[in-house]
């Protein structure tokens, strides 16, 4: 498994974050002056965290066409909507949140390579266990554990649960895993990642 570290988008973000506040400070007794600032720090913020974006979403396009393998990725439409609670941390967390841009950068990469984009509903995906299909229960910190004795982290086995579910992948038991067509991703690869994690 490769990660792609996107701390430096969310420093970005909190950067301008920061700024935004001391200008708030500045509105009260220059409010033109506070207004052209925000203007300027928004349009540089949403600049600096686009570029990024392009240069990871390209670096992962030209790694996958590599290899010739398309991407699935969590259906994440209207995530915002189904998540805001009026809270304004939280609120401030998800404006920093570029999943979707993300998504659609690499989306309209991949398929200029000719590869392959598909969708996946994540419901439950970190929750569920990609062996038995068993339901997980919290372990220690971030890994989950399946009473068939898979213990892994939830990031691991949402990546796992997702790469099977887009491919066509149902898991029952000891049952061997069946891939339906879904070219540039197969079963052989879908076996070795799995024995590598539970093994």
């Amino acid at each position: 498994m490769v990660r792609f570290d996107l701390k430096e988008l969310y420093h970005i973000h909190r950067v301008y974050e920061e700024k935004r506040r001391r200008i708030q400070k500045l509105s009260k007794t220059k409010p033109k002056t506070a207004k052209k600032l925000v203007q300027k720090y928004s349009k540089r913020e949403r600049n600096r965290s686009r570029d990024l974006m392009h240069k990871i979403t390209t670096t992962v396009a030209r790694e996958l066409a590599s290899i010739k393998h398309g991407a699935i990725l969590e259906d994440l439409r209207n995530i915002k909507e189904r998540i805001l609670n009026g809270s304004k941390d939280l609120n401030r967390k998800l404006s920093k949140w570029n999943c979707r841009t993300f998504q659609f950068m690499l989306e309209y990469k991949l398929k200029w390579f000719g590869l392959p984009v598909k969708y996946v509903n994540p419901s439950n995906s970190s929750k569920t266990c990609p062996v038995c299909s068993g339901r997980l229960s919290a372990y220690r910190g971030r890994l989950m554990k399946c009473k068939c004795g898979l213990v892994l982290d939830r990031d691991v086995i949402a990546c796992l649960n997702l790469r099977m579910w887009g491919s066509g992948v149902t898991p029952k038991g000891d049952e061997p895993l069946k891939v339906s067509s879904f070219k540039g991703d197969v079963s052989q690869s879908l076996h070795r990642l799995t024995n590598a994690y539970v093994g």
